[in-house]
Formats: structure tokens, C-alpha cells, sequence
């Protein structure tokens, strides 16, 4: 295994998480029966998408990201504030039209591509699908949305990737490992998914108990999925 950084394992990840989480948003915008006090919320709360997408560049640079990538991202991340802070100026329920989020989005996918171009890591794309569901699920439950069936489908996307990295990087851990790193292999493996496990476990509860989700308790989800992938990114990275 080759040695890596922290910031080698966080970059790609910090990056991704925010990306996928705008697609989610994004598509609950359009497809979701929102209604204007609820658009305008979920808009506001954006403000995160965009400040973690900031936070990841600038470990970029620490990790010699390429220019187009921190322009196309810089320009998303810029585009996507001052669309912010044009909706936090607009009284009562009126929120700004969901066709302006297209292109901070569209250019935040596109830095996305690009990240996975230069790490060339698949399994990267399932890290960002359940990351991103789980902060998409946040900013929603912060925007204090009604929407229910999107507190049934973000954890079931999350879930379903979570089952497939795990199958990926056992795959990965397989094909890799030899007798000298075996050992260390099998124990970043097993960290990950008891990790992994508690943080589904958590986000899951709501479901068979029939509670509400609280931003509280998904955020503290989110957390536990970050430790868990980033120990997931050090194994895949180390090869």
C-alpha cells in the first residue's frame, strides 16, 4: 500500500458530497410538490451546498487539483452565493425561480467529472451518491420540508450505495491485498463498516419506529458516513 495524505483522502470526497447533494435538491425542486414558503427555505439553505463545495476546492489546491477544475468549481461555487444572497433579500414567501440554480448546478456537475477523471476512482461516484443523499437530506429537513416520501427515498438510495461500495471495496481490498497488508487491509474494512452500519442504523430508525427525522439526528449521520468513506477512500486511494 502506498501512503497517502489526509487531505488526499478527504478532497475527492468533500468535493463530490456537496455535488450530489445539489443534484437531489435539485431534483426534488423540480419533481416535489414544493410550495413557494418551502422552495424559498430549501433555496436558503443552499448556502451549505455551496460553502462545503468552497471548503473542498481550497483543499483542491493543497492536492494540485487541476485549474479547469477550481475555475469551473469557483465559478459554481460564486454563482450558487450570489443566488443566495439575492434569496435572502426577497421578502415573504417568494423564492427565486428554480431555473437559475441550473447553472451553478450544471457547472458543479461538471467539476464533479472532472474529479473523477483525475482520481480515477469508480467507487468515488457511490461514495458521492450516499453522501450526497444523506447532506441533501439535512439541508431538507433544515428547510423544514413536508415532503415524506423523500425521508423514505434519500436513506434507500444511501443504503442501496452504501451495499454496493461495500461489495466495490471488498472487490478492490481483494484484488490488491497480499500477505505483507493483509492484516491492515482487513482492519480499515472492518472500521468502515461498523461505522458504516451505526451511521445507516441512525439514519434508519424514523423508518420502523415512524418518528420524525431531525436535522440533529441526520447530521449526526452525515458525520459518521464522512469517517466511514474516508477511511473507505484511503484503502481504494493506497492502491
Amino acid at each position: 500500500m502506498t501512503e497517502i495524505s489526509f487531505y488526499q483522502q478527504i478532497y475527492p470526497i468533500i468535493i463530490m458530497m456537496p455535488i450530489a447533494a445539489a443534484c437531489f435538491l435539485a431534483l426534488v425542486l423540480s419533481k416535489g410538490e414544493v410550495c413557494p414558503g418551502q422552495r424559498k427555505r430549501i433555496t436558503e439553505n443552499m448556502i451549505s451546498i455551496w460553502a462545503v463545495l468552497a471548503l473542498g476546492l481550497m483543499i483542491g489546491i493543497e492536492e494540485h487539483a487541476t485549474t479547469l477544475t477550481l475555475i469551473v468549481g469557483g465559478i459554481a461555487v460564486f454563482i450558487g452565493i450570489m443566488q443566495n444572497l439575492i434569496q435572502s433579500r426577497l421578502e415573504g414567501k417568494r423564492a427565486i425561480p428554480s431555473t437559475w440554480l441550473r447553472l451553478p448546478i450544471i457547472l458543479a456537475v461538471i467539476t464533479g467529472v472532472l474529479v473523477l477523471w483525475q482520481q480515477q476512482q469508480l467507487l468515488l461516484l457511490l461514495e458521492a451518491i450516499l453522501l450526497g443523499a444523506v447532506f441533501a437530506h439535512v439541508v431538507l429537513l433544515r428547510a423544514k420540508h413536508r415532503l415524506q416520501a423523500f425521508n423514505v427515498i434519500l436513506p434507500i438510495v444511501g443504503i442501496v450505495a452504501s451495499i454496493l461500495l461495500m461489495l466495490g471495496l471488498l472487490v478492490v481490498a481483494g484484488l490488491n491485498a497480499d500477505a505483507s497488508n493483509m492484516a491492515v487491509i482487513q482492519e480499515f474494512v472492518i472500521y468502515r463498516a461498523l461505522i458504516l452500519l451505526l451511521a445507516l442504523a441512525i439514519w434508519t430508525i424514523p423508518l420502523y419506529t415512524k418518528q420524525e427525522y431531525t436535522p440533529n439526528m441526520v447530521s449526526l449521520t452525515t458525520v459518521l458516513l464522512l469517517f466511514s468513506e474516508v477511511i473507505g477512500m484511503g484503502v481504494v486511494t493506497a492502491f
